[in-house]
Parts: structure tokens; C-alpha cells; sequence
């Protein structure tokens, strides 16, 4: 999160500059994944695909991805709220879309930085916001698996695929929300010999969560989640019917979710390489043919991923700015 300071070097602007550096790499593999994506399926072929895109289904489709950024921005309002951090309105929108450039890391490990920017906008100490980005990476997960299990219903066993994830679902509740366990699990960390001076901290973080995760807050967030991934779903659901207009709604939240979740297993960067590939391949596999399910992927994740990270983009000199001042 240095890259962030503006004070780390005297020149103005070094912060924005050295985060820029960092978002070469997720930048320079996206355009390796969409040239792979071009020419596996053919420059021509894919313009061919194109001319099948009505441009005013992109409104429609940006449209829902800011319903995505929106509810999930009122969730994170909600949590800093239930956790007592006060700060500005625009400066946590502006955390939160900076978030998203901190998103694009393997595993999505950096957006831990938003706590460190909400302490240096002088919203409280960074380990009072960690439960927060917490919580909407396990609330997005539940989420995201309870739309999995929804959109497996219209395939050959799916019934059983949606009792199985919303039985993961209902099992991961109860293993962050019942404390015997937790306490279990602490009193083996505590021996250990790096982590057992660092346990307290741990135990901190885990009654902060526990707190966002209360029943009625959990249910809350969930729906807020479902509903959020959900509207992404839909606009994928729309861009698949310009090549299928057959696609059930069910099916297209199905391939949508599942790639989301391959690429963040991956680890990879933003899942860059593993979603691109695993939509196109469920695509294909559902009927459509090589130009039309690439370009449908391009498509897509041009506006969800690639669209939030611009919005970052757009927010960060604000943020910089803001920490400038306040220093």
C-alpha cells in the first residue's frame, strides 16, 4: 500500500505513478488473454460476431454492472457503519472504487489496502476496516455459490449440485458464526511459533467479523450479494441471447458465476486467463460456436472487470489528492 503515499517520494503524483507500474502486469496479461481470445477464433470470424452485437444492448449491460458496484457500495456503507468508522461519503466511494485496482492482485489480497486508505483519510485504524473487506469477500462467495446453485437447476443433476452448494453455504455460516470452533482453532494457532504472539489480533479480527456476519446483517449482505452478482449475470444473459436467443436466464447465471469462480481460484491477477477461458469454454460447450462465444466473453468482461478497474482508475487521483492534504 506505499504505492499509494504520496509522501514516499517528494516528486507529486510518485504514488499514482508506482501503482500504475504495478497494474502493467494485470494489464499486459488482459491483453494477452484477449489477443488469445482473437486469433484463436479469427480476426474475421470475430467481426463477423460483432455485426451480430446490437450497440444498444451495451447501455443495458454497463447499466447492470453498475447496479453490481452500487449494492455492494451500500453493503460496504453498511459495514462501516456497524463498525463505528466515520468518513465522508465521497471518500468511501472513492476507497471503494480504488478498491477495485486493488482487486486486480492474485487472490484479491491487496483490496486489504482499504483499510489502510480509510485510516489515512482519517476514518479510524485500518485494523477496525480488515473485518470489513473480510466480510464482502465471504458474503460475495456465498453469494456467488447460492447463483451457482440456482443456475445448475436446468442441467442433468442439477438439483443436486444446488443442494450441495447451498448446503456449503449453510455449513460456512455456522463455521464463522459458532464460537466453540473458532476457539478451537485459536487455542492450535496459539502454539505455534509465528503466529501464536500474533493470535490476539486474530481473535480481534474474528469477533469484528463475527459482528458483520450476525444473523440478521448475514442475511442482509447475502441477499444484497445474490442480487448484486445477479445483475452482472443478467447482463451476460443479454449479450448471449444476440448469439442464442433460445439462452435461458438460468444457464447464463450458471456460466457467468461458475467462470467467476474458476478465475478466483486461479489466484491469478483479476482471474485473468482462467474466467476468459472457462466462460468461452462453457459457451462453447452450450452451442455456440468459437467467434461468437469469444466475443462474448470480450464483451463481457470489457464490461465488468475491465469497466471497474477504469472506474478505479478514474477515482484514484482523487484519493491521492485527499491524502496529500491530509499529510
Amino acid at each position: 500500500m506505499a504505492d499509494l503515499d504520496p509522501a514516499a517520494s517528494p516528486e507529486s503524483g510518485a504514488g499514482l505513478e508506482r501503482l500504475g507500474r504495478r497494474l502493467l502486469v494485470p494489464l499486459v496479461l488482459g491483453l494477452l488473454v484477449g489477443a488469445g481470445l482473437v486469433w484463436s477464433a479469427s480476426p474475421r470470424a470475430l467481426l463477423v460476431s460483432l455485426r451480430k452485437l446490437d450497440p444498444a444492448l451495451l447501455p443495458w449491460v454497463f447499466g447492470l454492472s453498475l447496479v453490481n458496484y452500487g449494492l455492494r457500495f451500500l453493503r460496504w456503507e453498511i459495514y462501516l457503519g456497524r463498525l463505528g468508522v466515520e468518513l465522508a461519503r465521497v471518500k468511501s466511494l472513492g476507497v471503494f472504487l480504488v478498491g477495485f485496482l486493488l482487486s486486480v492482485t492474485p487472490g484479491k489480497a491487496g483490496e486489504l489496502g482499504k483499510g489502510w486508505l480509510v485510516r489515512e483519510l482519517g476514518g479510524g485504524p485500518a485494523l477496525r476496516v480488515v473485518p470489513a473487506v473480510l466480510a464482502e469477500r465471504v458474503t460475495d462467495l456465498l453469494g456467488v455459490l447460492v447463483l451457482i446453485g440456482v443456475g445448475a437447476l436446468p442441467f442433468r443433476g442439477g438439483a443436486w449440485i444446488t443442494a450441495l452448494l447451498l448446503g456449503a453455504v449453510a455449513g460456512a455460516v455456522v463455521a464463522l458464526t459458532w464460537r466453540p470452533l473458532a476457539d478451537f482453532a485459536f487455542r492450535i494457532l496459539a502454539r505455534l511459533p509465528w503466529i501464536g504472539p500474533r493470535t490476539p489480533s486474530l481473535i480481534e479480527l474474528y469477533d469484528r467479523l463475527r459482528g458483520l456476519l450476525s444473523p440478521g446483517l448475514l442475511l442482509g449482505a447475502l441477499a444484497l450479494s445474490v442480487v448484486a452478482w445477479g445483475a452482472e449475470g443478467v447482463g451476460f444473459w443479454l449479450v448471449v441471447r444476440a448469439y442464442a436467443p433460445d439462452a435461458g436466464l438460468l444457464a447464463a447465471l450458471f456460466n457467468y458465476t461458475g467462470s467467476t469462480v474458476v478465475g478466483s481460484l486461479s489466484m491469478l491477477p483479476g482471474g485473468l486467463g482462467a474466467a476468459e477461458g472457462s466462460m468461452a469454454a462453457l459457451l462453447h460447450a452450450q452451442g455456440l460456436d468459437t467467434a461468437d462465444a469469444n466475443l462474448v466473453t470480450l464483451v463481457v468482461r470489457g464490461a465488468t472487470l475491465w469497466f471497474a478497474v477504469g472506474l478505479g482508475l478514474l477515482a484514484l487521483p482523487f484519493v491521492v489528492r485527499w491524502l496529500a492534504r491530509r499529510r
